[in-house]
């Protein structure tokens, strides 16, 4: 959705890229304030993360983003 690199999430969450790298590939989930990093950088980038709510879990940007900038 952000088109980010993996070094990019990384420094959005400041954890190492060894650590997206590993959770990309199911190598181990990350430690409980590296997670809670990652989800943060992504909600700080405007994404919204949906509960199960009979349609299924998901995400999404919070609004719509405006083109141009």
């Amino acid at each position: 959705m952000l088109g980010w690199s993996q070094a990019e999430l990384a420094k959005a969450a400041k954890v190492s890229r060894q650590t997206i790298a590993d959770f990309e590939r199911g190598a181990h989930v990350p430690i409980s304030n590296n997670l809670t990093s990652i989800i943060t950088a992504f909600q700080e980038a405007g994404i919204e993360f949906i509960r199960e709510n009979g349609g299924g879990v998901g995400v999404r940007f919070k609004k719509a983003m405006s083109r141009g900038g």
